[in-house]
């Protein structure tokens, strides 16, 4: 249920939070990128937030300040957040998988297998971190292919747009709503909409302007 809560609302986020982006935040591009990163939830969504965000400040400020920012300023910003709270996430997954196995699933006396905490670790985090990995090692010893390795990256962005097409729509497509409804996620939903928007979406705009503030993408001609 809390799963498919996140998929929905990451859905509205996606539909909202670009656009208030772009009337409020036009002349922060980057608190903008990185508010995409830290309220809206999973990763695609973030990402396409983060794009969003991007074409729409960019028209924002050329049409009223005359500015033109670089493009994907402000998408790279919004993914590299996300990346980074992916990983904190392995690392509190990992904590809580500790504290569940010992005191929640535990037996008084007995001790936390190894394998248990394993089984509970979201292995996709090691895939953010070899992927960092191998790109800082071809930049670092071969530099030369590192403008290579960015159109490569640049052209999987066609595929990652496909995919996170085909993912939201097989989650629309897999969810049993009614059943969803029976089971109680009205309350659910509610305590979650309270939360999000109440606080999450609030703290993570002053945490971007905390960081972000004054920082811009360069200038097109300047």
């Amino acid at each position: 249920m809390v799963s498919s809560l996140v998929v929905i609302f990451a859905v509205v986020e996606l539909l909202v939070l670009p656009f208030a982006a772009q009337q409020f935040l036009h002349q922060e591009p980057m608190v903008a990128g990185a508010w995409m990163g830290l309220a809206v939830k999973t990763d695609g969504a973030a990402v396409a937030a983060g794009t969003m965000a991007d074409s729409l400040i960019r028209a924002k400020a050329e049409t009223a300040d005359g500015v033109r920012y670089k493009d994907g300023w402000i998408m790279g910003t919004a993914t590299t957040v996300k990346v980074f709270i992916d990983v904190f996430i392995g690392i509190w997954s990992c904590i809580l998988a500790a504290i569940w196995c010992a005191k929640i699933e535990g037996k008084p006396g007995g001790k936390v297998p190894l394998a248990a905490i394993w089984e509970r670790f979201p292995k996709f985090v090691f895939g953010y971190l070899i992927t960092f990995l191998a790109v800082l090692l071809i930049a670092w010893f071969s530099p030369a292919l590192t403008a290579k390795v960015k159109t490569a990256m640049d052209e999987a962005n066609g595929f990652r747009s496909i995919f996170f097409c085909m993912t939201f729509f097989s989650i629309g497509v897999a969810s049993n709503f009614k059943k969803l409804w029976e089971e109680g996620i009205g309350r659910l939903a509610a305590v979650y909409v309270v939360c999000l928007f109440g606080f999450i979406v609030w703290i993570g705009l002053a945490i971007s302007w905390m960081f972000f503030h004054g920082v811009k993408p360069p200038i097109i001609g300047g």
